[in-house]
């Protein structure tokens, strides 16, 4: 379950099966009604309802703890198990690694949100210091943010962004197709650029894990003379 007195990061997850139990403990937190999918899921290990500005929103969430950068696989498997269930809302994977910039654009094509190791480390600071790093975040990820921080106003703003997917109308003309693909190149340069954040967010852990282990054996060594 989610625990906001532990720093938000599910730290005591030890499999797939906990770290599912602690997303749905999470939403639930957040007034989510989250309830998980028993038997063959068909891709789909939660799905979690709101009732927001008079509509209902509905998420398709699979869950993925790895320890390994997750691919493509459960885009594909959320995206079809959305599907299966109806339709009738939108498919999220939310996972405790990285993905790398070819996945997540890939899964911007399929129209399935990712909430990975990089947007839970925002949460886990918004939780523990009220400090929001991007406000510019939508769907499921801008409601989470908007409800921790209780800012009614990121919550519009990531609700809207379904009523203008739904209410979009296709261009066919040339000012619109190389309009879409400057948004794609400008998309592609963003996805690069939070990967990069990420690898060098690792690295700093890693630094500190060694100056850790550094000064221990130095402790050590200084405690055997």
């Amino acid at each position: 379950m989610f625990d906001k007195t532990d720093g938000f990061m599910p730290q005591n997850c030890m499999s797939g099966y906990d770290f599912e139990l602690w997303v749905q403990g999470f939403m639930t937190a957040l007034k989510f009604d989250a309830k998980r999918t028993k038997g063959d899921d068909n891709g789909v290990d939660i799905i979690a309802t709101l009732e927001k500005g008079g509509i209902q929103l509905k998420y398709y969430i699979q869950c993925k703890f790895h320890n390994r950068p997750v691919g493509k696989t459960p885009i594909q498997e959320v995206y079809t198990g959305c599907r299966f269930f109806g339709n009738d809302g939108y498919p999220v994977v939310i996972t405790n690694n990285r993905m790398s910039s070819e996945t997540k654009a890939y899964a911007k094509q399929m129209g399935v949100e990712l909430i990975t190791e990089y947007q839970l480390n925002e949460i886990s600071l918004l939780v523990k210091t009220g400090k929001i790093v991007n406000e510019n975040y939508t769907g499921l990820m801008g409601i989470i943010l908007g409800k921790l921080a209780k800012r009614p106003d990121l919550c519009k703003k990531a609700i809207e962004v379904y009523d203008k997917k739904q209410n979009k109308v296709e261009e066919t003309t040339d000012k619109e197709q190389i309009k879409n693909e400057l948004i794609n190149t400008f998309d592609q340069a963003n996805l690069l650029l939070q990967e990069s954040a990420e690898l060098q967010m690792r690295a700093n852990a890693c630094q500190q894990q060694a100056m850790s282990l550094q000064k221990e054996a130095l402790l050590r060594n200084l405690n055997c003379l």
